[in-house]
């Protein structure tokens, strides 16, 4: 497996999910004390492994050991007359940077989250293509491609093809509600310019929507038969939906944590992303002695992954993470102060804070925009938790993607001119970064693009 010195944790991951019978080589494991490292490796590609696992982020990219095994795997593939480089993608901006056809003309199994379920996914997916490379092998590559498909292989196809063309739905709609609902035609449209479903007329294309709809692929989502709106959102699909943008604000966002602080995370799948760097920054030893206040219960077991890996006790120095009292939301496992039994004005986080004095830093989800004044939300009782974490922290920033800019929304939270930063991305082609521009510029809103 040739990869970044970077990931050698998710190494391990993986392999702890793979099935005995494969035996994944690690220059760690494997190599004995003394060895000399560059021939080993060289000697073990050569002759000893059936296939080499190629791991593409953006410090493998640029590593002169990845690229040596890379180019060895490909005299073997030659020698082999057969696929032999397999690539596994963890940063999707590392693999788009690549030129080399030889590779980016492979397809790729991906993990963008480091998670037990994205990493368990990964090594099934691994697993299966293993198997089915090995079968190619063994019975001919001829003698499996022309046997002929059963009925359960058929189905199986069918409902691959439905949550494809779900999952492509879903981001195309996203940014549309109720009140600026997506015609169908136009939905349609959108596919075809992706090249998908290019044959398909208006009335086929609606009774394939509404099949998807029953199914229960497209939660969250509904359609009148005309048009289609997200009528709530739900953590299930919404950590998926333009994740590599908020990976990169994530990684613009940890550059304003330092350690010694107090850190206030609203929930959300962006503000989950920020957890994620957070922990990556804690294994490095680039931060400790942080104290994270959140209301998002994935947020809370992503912190303390770090904390029970390495077994630290309850009063640690190196992370403690508090969790705010309330109601705990199904859609988007938020704990809220909604219910009767919260009658007062305050959310759990103003208590929380209050207590700790205050955070030093605070990073905050938005749904959309209200007019042309500040950021919104669907709920009132969202509005409250973000007006306390905001009035409560030092250091203010609203986290989200281009996106959002196109969608209004009829709760603001926060205004432009109230001291804060918004940290963003600039990947949209509609221009949507370059219109909010012209929106906030006679405002005291600072923007940092990821």
């Amino acid at each position: 497996m040739s990869h970044s010195s970077r990931q050698k944790l998710f190494v391990k991951e993986l392999k702890k999910h793979l099935p005995d019978f494969i035996d994944l080589w690690i220059d760690e494991k494997e190599l004995l004390v003394g060895e000399e490292f560059g021939n080993t490796i060289k000697k073990t590609i050569e002759e000893d492994v059936d296939f080499l696992l190629l791991v593409i982020d953006n410090h493998s990219v640029k590593s002169q050991w990845v690229l040596q095994e890379f180019n060895l795997g490909l005299k073997r593939e030659l020698l082999l007359n057969r696929t032999f480089v397999l690539p596994i993608v963890l940063e999707k901006e590392a693999w788009d940077s690549l030129s080399d056809n030889n590779i980016k003309s492979r397809q790729y199994i991906h993990c963008y989250e480091f998670t037990d379920d994205a990493i368990k996914a990964a090594a099934a997916e691994l697993t299966n293509e293993l198997f089915a490379w090995t079968c190619k092998e063994l019975f001919g590559k001829e003698n499996i491609e022309n046997r002929p498909k059963s009925s359960l292989n058929l189905l199986d196809e069918a409902d691959n093809f439905i949550k494809e063309i779900a999952e492509k739905i879903r981001l195309l709609v996203y940014p549309y509600r109720q009140n600026n609902p997506l015609e169908l035609l136009k939905l349609l449209d959108m596919l075809k310019e992706q090249d998908e479903l290019t044959d398909l007329s208006i009335f086929e294309f609606k009774d394939l929507t509404m099949r998807i709809l029953k199914q229960g692929h497209l939660t969250g989502i509904v359609s009148n038969g005309e048009s289609i709106w997200v009528k709530q959102e739900h953590h299930s699909w919404k950590k998926a939906i333009h994740t590599s943008n908020k990976e990169k604000i994530a990684k613009k966002a940890i550059k304003h944590i330092e350690s010694n602080t107090i850190i206030a995370l609203d929930s959300g799948s962006t503000t989950l992303a920020i957890a994620v760097e957070i922990n990556k920054s804690l294994e490095m030893g680039l931060l400790d002695n942080l104290k994270v206040v959140t209301n998002s219960i994935p947020i809370a077991q992503e912190l303390l992954k770090f904390s029970s890996k390495l077994g630290l006790n309850d009063k640690n120095n190196i992370i403690r993470v508090y969790m705010t009292e309330g109601r705990i939301r199904p859609n988007s496992l938020a704990v809220v102060n909604d219910d009767d039994i919260y009658q007062d004005i305050d959310s759990g986080f103003n208590e929380t804070l209050t207590k700790l004095g205050g955070a030093d830093v605070c990073f905050v989800g938005a749904n959309g925009l209200y007019e042309n004044e500040g950021f919104a939300v669907h709920n009132n009782f969202e509005i409250r938790t973000k007006t306390d974490i905001l009035s409560n922290s030092e250091k203010k920033y609203i986290v989200v993607d281009s996106s959002k800019f196109k969608i209004r929304e009829q709760r603001k939270f926060t205004d432009f001119n109230d001291n804060i930063t918004v940290i963003t991305t600039n990947e949209s082609s509609d221009d949507l970064l370059a219109s909010f521009r012209e929106m906030v510029a006679n405002t005291n809103l600072q923007i940092e693009i990821a």
